[in-house]
């Protein structure tokens, strides 16, 4: 078996710079002498999801517009990590709070995994709330506008299988999560 070993950057550079992305551009040479140049990084920060589940065993989720797909999305509550987040279980408290007007009794980490290795640098934090509640009022970002629904745990292996969650971070968060909880088995 070959050892794979991550490829030379030779040259890298800022293209796009904003609040909400880096994308850099590096010039690489592969182990097996191929020259990528040049080969696109996304810098994001790192995101977070909510699966919050009520003590009625209902799923907290958010319906929104989602502008690159032009559609509204069935989704868990989450969003971007903040630099004054502690850590993922404090991002998720903050999002789950702002896009839901809930809390919950009991948050934890679940699981970190790469949304795309291949061309972003960035890690989603998944984090299970039980019993989950409105505890105040949505609080939305720029451009945000959510609608809360809550969604029957017998109904959400189902909505998964038809499709009706399209962002595939969500449904392995949800898996996972619900898997931790000890709501469903693979």
């Amino acid at each position: 078996m070959t050892a794979l070993k991550p490829w030379t950057v030779t040259a890298s550079r800022i293209v796009l710079a904003d609040r909400w992305i880096r994308l850099r551009a590096d010039s690489c040479v592969a182990t097996n002498g191929d020259v990528v140049d040049p080969f696109y990084v996304l810098e994001y920060r790192d995101w977070v999801h909510v699966v919050a589940i009520t003590d009625d065993d209902r799923l907290v989720m958010n319906r929104q517009y989602r502008h690159g797909a032009g559609e509204v999305h069935l989704e868990l509550p989450g969003g971007v990590m903040d630099a004054e987040d502690a850590d993922a279980i404090a991002a998720g408290r903050r999002e789950f709070l702002e896009e839901t007007g809930h809390g919950a009794r009991e948050f934890r980490h679940v699981v970190s995994l790469r949304p795309n290795p291949a061309t972003h640098t960035n890690r989603v934090h998944t984090v299970l709330a039980l019993g989950a509640a409105p505890v105040g009022v949505q609080s939305f970002d720029n451009g945000e506008e959510i609608a809360v629904e809550l969604i029957p745990l017998a109904e959400v292996l189902r909505i998964v299988r038809e499709g009706a969650v399209q962002q595939s971070t969500h449904v392995a968060s949800l898996l996972l999560a619900l898997a931790s909880a000890g709501r469903i088995t693979f």
